[in-house]
């Protein structure tokens, strides 16, 4: 009953995705250098959720993201289990672009789609939705990037949007699990929340800090 078939797929496409950020900078053309930064989202992780993205954010403003989620804590003795694989992209402008002291920092307005699949029971009815193409949502956001350091920012972002999800419910019979319903779930409100911890690779915050100032360049 459970499922396996995207895992393998989805976590190839997020290290794939990594470790092209981890080169640290994306040549647009002659003489220009994109922004690139690596981050996880705080709640997710203290959700039990671990979880990665890069964004890769260019001097006019507009920045393009994509993060990886994924949990897959199991014990079938106990018949508990807390399975996601998720992907999110995000489409953001930042307002502050311009700003020499702290790039990619400040206001941020954003269009965001997601993908998802999940299994979910503790020990008794589980809901199980299979494919990447029966969880989907998107929606807008706003959010606000803190700098907190040379190469590190604060990120707090909020979306309201729209979710849909086709899953199935089952429960434990014997030494298997059984279907019992189907169903379908749509929803229209907050979809996205972030406190996330981001790491700029390639541009640094030039902002005081008892006194000191930090360099912003991109090498």
């Amino acid at each position: 009953m459970k499922f396996h078939g995207n895992r393998i797929s989805i976590i190839a496409l997020a290290w794939m995705i990594v470790t092209t950020a981890m080169k640290g900078q994306v040549f647009l053309g002659e003489g220009n250098v994109a922004s690139v930064q690596v981050k996880t989202n705080t709640l997710y992780d203290a959700a039990l959720c671990p979880n990665i993205g890069t964004e890769i954010q260019t001097d006019l403003g507009i920045a393009w993201q994509i993060d990886y989620i994924g949990a897959w804590w199991n014990s079938d003795a106990k018949h508990r289990y807390w399975s996601n694989y998720a992907l999110q992209t995000e489409i953001r402008y930042y307002f502050n672009h311009t700003s020499m002291d702290a790039p990619f920092s400040g206001h941020h307005l954003g269009l965001y789609a997601q993908l998802a699949t999940y299994d979910f029971e503790f020990g008794g009815t589980g809901y199980m939705c299979r494919d990447l193409d029966k969880s989907f949502g998107f929606g807008t956001s706003y959010g606000y990037s803190l700098p907190v350091g040379e190469r590190w920012n604060l990120d707090f972002t909020f979306g309201i949007g729209y979710f849909e999800s086709k899953y199935e419910v089952y429960e434990p019979y014997i030494n298997d699990y059984r279907r019992t319903d189907r169903r379908r779930l749509t929803f229209f409100g907050p979809t996205k929340l972030e406190v996330s911890l981001v790491w700029n690779l390639n541009k640094q915050n030039r902002m005081r800090n008892n006194g000191q100032s930090y360099k912003s360049y991109i090498p």
